[in-house]
């Protein structure tokens, strides 16, 4: 059960941004020992003005460590590089971004013969510790997970909401809700669960944002409604190792103003078990 349950915390365990590859229902708690991932996310993005187009690669570093058998604490550090261009110039930035620290407790579990059955809430924050992307602002993050692996079929639920401290230039980003729901089929081995082993990952994403204030005024160009998809798969390599990769696809995308129009994404993340 003990290896069980250290391969299922090790597949599903993520940093923020993600349900199993790209949602924050993929974070989850595991006994002991520390795990480390790296997502690497490209995005384009459709900019307001004929010509313009967005890329941003952002490489994101989480720690997790199992604390205990029902805490994880996890530091969530971002790496962005982001291009923006038109048919007259190109402006390159790179740097970091602000670190994340949370805190998730298993309020309840049922383990079963080829599964389990949990219910998690978690807390973040945010802090001003970024560089060239950082916002200036603190931040609090809350969240509520459900998880549910029945031998091939996994599925995994999450709510979170994210309240923004005053930033940089008195800018306060309108609060924000994110759900997910994932849903996770072992293709291999078709008998019974087993290293190395294969899964295809369908994941419907819905995140909602009010407009944002500066200095007390409302942002016009800010807010919104995105809904995604993201079909993706999961190749766990080992006990201890585990390759991803998924296509994040925006079905509609509803953002007040003058905003940059998400258009391709790719993920590729690997997770270590220490």
């Amino acid at each position: 059960m003990r290896a069980a349950f250290t391969l299922l915390a090790l597949t599903l365990a993520v940093g923020p941004s993600a349900a199993q590859i790209v949602a924050p229902a993929g974070r989850t708690l595991f006994n002991e020992g520390v795990l480390v991932r790296s997502i690497l996310r490209y995005d384009t993005f459709d900019e307001p003005a004929p010509g313009q187009e967005l890329e941003r690669l952002r490489n994101v570093w989480a720690v997790v460590w199992g604390a205990r058998p029902s805490l994880s604490l996890t530091l969530v550090t971002p790496l962005v590089g982001v291009r923006q261009s038109s048919p007259s110039s190109s402006l390159r930035r790179s740097g970091s971004a602000d670190s994340t620290l949370f805190a998730r407790y298993d309020v309840w579990s049922k383990f079963v013969p080829g599964g389990y059955t949990r219910l998690a809430p978690e807390v973040g924050i945010k802090l001003p510790t970024g560089g060239t992307f950082g916002t200036g602002s603190t931040d609090l993050l809350t969240g509520l997970v459900f998880s549910h692996v029945r031998d091939a079929n996994w599925w995994i639920a999450d709510i979170q909401r994210t309240d923004f401290g005053e930033g940089d230039g008195r800018l306060v980003r309108g609060d924000k809700w994110r759900t997910d729901l994932a849903y996770l089929r072992r293709l291999l081995p078709r008998e019974k669960q087993g290293v190395p082993m294969v899964l295809a990952v369908a994941e419907l994403s819905y995140e909602s944002a009010q407009r944002s204030r500066r200095g007390g005024r409302i942002v016009p160009d800010s807010g919104g409604q995105v809904l995604i998809v993201s079909p993706g798969i999961e190749w766990i390599v080992s006990r201890r190792v585990v390759l991803e990769a998924a296509v994040p696809i925006a079905l509609k995308a509803n953002l007040h103003g003058d905003q940059p129009q998400p258009k391709t994404s790719f993920i590729l993340g690997a997770r270590w078990l220490f």
